[in-house]
């Protein structure tokens, strides 16, 4: 429905729809919760939520009543102090005239009428639906008080009479119970007597004078009718001027007496003699508050009974003062007219009431943002709804879906129409129902809510956050989900980029995951690698790594939110980058190989096209630049890595064993205590093993090449060397740099270690020493990064080389 009416003069049909939809469900729920048995498990919960959505409906209806005549005022509220807004009125002004003129100039009261109309209404909907003990359910009498008649018709005819039937009164006129208090009617007929005002006041609750009225008549009281007619303004519209041929008059209507019938009506409700319910009624119609509040038991009750009486002060003095009557007319007592009203002070009274239960009910949150709709104070109502969001993570308690729900599209509702002024408090409201969304697995309506933030800083935060949630909830989400997220978030004009940006940000965590690995540490894992070079793979592919887990699992995999546009690219990059440099540091290179799968092997292809495509120049932007050069590096070094790895594995564990006989053999064993076939197959074994030997010595020679070129691409690394940017950025110490520089600190020497194993176990003694002027070239400065015990100890194993070469009596 939101997004159905998105044009600025839809907003009341938007309300109209809330309304709708909500009552579509309140009469759902009520038909299953009649069809269900009682004591079924979820009648309760059933019950308490179409209350709920009760609340919601009227709420909407509360909304598009008041709001849509406030918007659509022509005049500002007035005291009505000055003659000249009556300037219409004469003498032929009849009360019914002047009320409708009163109605359309004073906003007040036109505003309180409409509030009394749906409170009325909202009466009617509940009365509807309830079994409530209805006069008309009970007989087809046509005659009032029909067993006391009987009896007292038996009685004159000498027929006996039980006791039931004693003391009753002995006429049948209307007044004939409260003339002689001795006398009573028949038990029956006060029941059905008490049945028959509470059935009144309950139709008169619910606005329904005429169906009252009916009521009355068809239980035989027509007086009770006729009572009920007296309140009426009195129109005459013979009294202005016709212009018809014909000259035929029209009956007039309502009370030309009503002054006399509202005094003494002010009366009766005075008298204790009458009971509650008729006593209610006629204070209802005349404005005796305190007559009529008894009879009003709930907080929607009594606000009614107020305004009701606000209102007809306010009708009662402007009649008295602007009609021209002919007569003298009665005086109302001094209570009537002490009755000053406001909606302010009503409010204000049924907060400060004594009935405990009436308190609690108005402190309700629904009758709450009611009480602030009706007193047209936006603002304060967005700082009450905003105060009710907890600030901590168990704010879905304090708040239900629905209450959230109303809450969100009330401020959609102010700020469309240009009453909410605080945009702060909107979006607060905006963001814990978008996240209540997400929380309940409706994603699909996430993106829509989060565009009506202001703010594109607090769309791509709060949506990054949605997704987050979502990244959570899901062990393993998938491509497809990631792609329709991402595409609802571009339907509704969200900066997908910076959205996705955020989200692996978020979830990558780096700023308080990547603890800088100390110098000191660096040097003693240096040191200790330096001292058993030996054993240096061994120590680097056990020892040095670090298994990859499954939070490292997860931050990998939420790099896929940024492939999903090729747009994305640079942005992968750079957070891959950032991945892989944490990762380095903490020697996880598997998690490191992992990350680096995840990009696509054409990134780089795309960053260039989408560059050219765009500006039409083919040297990338700075930061993209130095990060498509770290991709290379970290590239160049895992290349390294496995070639070493591959090399080691093939050197030390793939070599072919010699057999027991072979070895013999070669020692000059007794080979001719054996026989032919035996000697023969034999030498069958040792040229099969020379042939693996020879076989094994190409793979490793290959193996050699290859791992010493790799190692040589980290170590000779163009452009200022491995992990260094060719270009200065402004600011020289940020944590990329200085991550940088642990970097090359720890992995240059490494690979210079590491090249310096494969040299020495293949007796390259010479291209170790080559190694030494690579590593004391001033081109590379490769001496800069390494420690003084790592410049020694590389000092003390090209000492060994070179004695080795002299010992091989070869040139060095």
């Amino acid at each position: 429905t939101f997004q159905s009416y998105g044009a600025e003069h839809q907003v009341f049909n938007q309300c109209a729809e809330y309304e709708s939809k909500c009552g579509e469900q309140v009469t759902a729920l009520h038909k299953l919760i009649q069809m269900a048995p009682q004591g079924h498990s979820k009648l309760a919960q059933a019950q308490e939520l179409e209350q709920e959505l009760r609340f919601e409906r009227d709420t909407w209806r509360l909304v598009a009543s008041l709001y849509q005549d406030r918007l659509n005022s022509e005049f500002q509220d007035s005291e009505m102090e000055s003659e000249e807004i009556w300037s219409g009125l004469d003498d032929a002004t009849s009360e019914d005239d002047l009320v409708r003129q009163l109605y359309d100039k004073n906003a007040i009261i036109r505003q309180a009428q409409l509030v009394v109309d749906w409170l009325e209404q909202r009466a009617a909907d509940v009365y509807h639906d309830s079994h409530y003990s209805q006069a008309e359910f009970y007989g087809d009498a046509v005659t009032g008080w029909e067993n006391t008649l009987h009896s007292l018709i038996s009685k004159k005819r000498g027929i006996s009479t039980d006791n039931a039937e004693q003391n009753l009164v002995t006429q049948m006129d209307p007044d004939a119970p409260n003339r002689d208090q001795s006398r009573r009617l028949h038990p029956l007929d006060k029941e059905d007597e008490m049945r028959l005002l509470r059935s009144v006041f309950a139709r008169l609750r619910c606005g329904q004078l005429d169906e009252a009225q009916q009521l009355c008549f068809r239980a035989g009281q027509p007086f009770r009718a006729a009572i009920l007619e007296g309140w009426k303004l009195f129109h005459d519209p013979n009294m202005k001027s016709r212009t018809d041929v014909a000259n035929t008059k029209e009956s007039p209507s309502g009370n030309p007496y009503r002054d006399i019938w509202k005094t003494m009506s002010w009366k009766e409700c005075e008298n204790v003699q009458l009971s509650v319910e008729e006593r209610s009624i006629l204070a209802l119609l005349c404005g005796h508050l305190k007559a009529l509040l008894p009879a009003c038991p709930s907080w929607e009750d009594q606000l009614w009974a107020h305004l009701r009486a606000m209102i007809d002060h306010c009708v009662e003095k402007e009649l008295r003062r602007c009609v021209n009557y002919k007569r003298q007319l009665q005086v109302l007592p001094d209570e009537y007219w002490n009755q000053q009203l406001t909606v302010e002070s009503i409010f204000f009274t049924l907060a400060a009431s004594r009935d405990k239960t009436l308190v609690a009910q108005g402190r309700d949150q629904y009758r709450i943002i009611q009480r602030y709709l009706i007193m047209d104070d936006v603002d304060g109502l967005l700082e009450e709804m905003s105060s009710w969001l907890s600030k901590g993570d168990s704010w879905s308690v304090h708040l239900r879906p629905h209450m959230l729900r109303l809450m969100a599209h009330l401020a959609l509702f102010f700020r469309r129409i240009g009453r909410g002024s605080s945009d702060d408090l909107i979006g607060s409201i905006l963001e814990a129902y978008v996240l209540q969304l997400v929380n309940l697995g409706r994603t699909d309506l996430a993106a829509v809510y989060v565009a009506q933030l202001p703010l594109p800083e607090d769309q791509i935060r709060l949506y990054a956050q949605c997704l987050v949630m979502v990244e959570e909830q899901q062990e393993l989400c998938e491509d497809t989900e990631r792609q329709r997220l991402l595409y609802l978030a571009h339907q509704v004009g969200l900066d997908v980029n910076a959205i996705a940006k955020q989200v692996v940000i978020t979830l990558c965590n780096q700023g308080g995951n990547i603890q800088h690995i100390s110098d000191a540490s660096l040097q003693v894992v240096a040191v200790e690698i330096w001292d058993n070079i030996s054993a240096a793979a061994i120590h680097f592919h056990l020892n040095l790594q670090v298994a990859t887990s499954a939070e490292d699992e997860r931050r990998i995999r939420s790099l896929s939110w940024l492939l999903m546009d090729p747009s994305m690219r640079s942005q992968l990059l750079i957070q891959a980058n950032t991945l892989m440099r944490g990762y380095l540091l903490r020697r996880q290179i598997e998690a490191v190989k992992l990350t680096f799968k995840l990009i696509p092997p054409d990134t780089l292809k795309i960053l260039s096209e989408l560059w050219e495509s765009r500006t039409g120049l083919t040297d990338l932007p700075t930061e993209v630049a130095a990060a498509t050069r770290e991709y290379l590096s970290i590239q160049a070094y895992i290349d390294a890595l496995d070639a070493f790895q591959e090399w080691f594995t093939r050197f030390h564990h793939s070599k072919p064993k010699k057999t027991e006989a072979s070895v013999q053999q070669q020692r000059g064993g007794a080979s001719a205590q054996l026989s032919f076939t035996e000697n023969l197959l034999k030498e069958q074994h040792l040229k099969q093993h020379q042939v693996e030997m020879l076989r094994w010595q190409a793979a490793v020679d290959s193996l050699t090449e290859t791992a010493i070129d790799k190692l040589y691409n980290v170590l000779l690394f163009p452009d200022g060397g491995w992990m260094a940017d060719s270009v200065q950025f402004e600011d020289e110490n940020t944590p990329r740099q200085q991550q940088q520089q642990l970097l090359r600190q720890s992995c240059i020497p490494h690979a210079a270690l590491l090249l310096c194993n494969v040299l020495t176990s293949t007796h390259r003694h010479s291209q170790c020493l080559e190694l030494a002027n690579v590593v004391a070239s001033e081109q590379q400065s490769l001496y800069k990064v390494c420690s003084a015990e790592q410049l020694g100890q590389l000092t003390k194993h090209l000492r060994q080389a070179y004695v080795k070469l002299l010992d091989l009596g070869e040139s060095p």
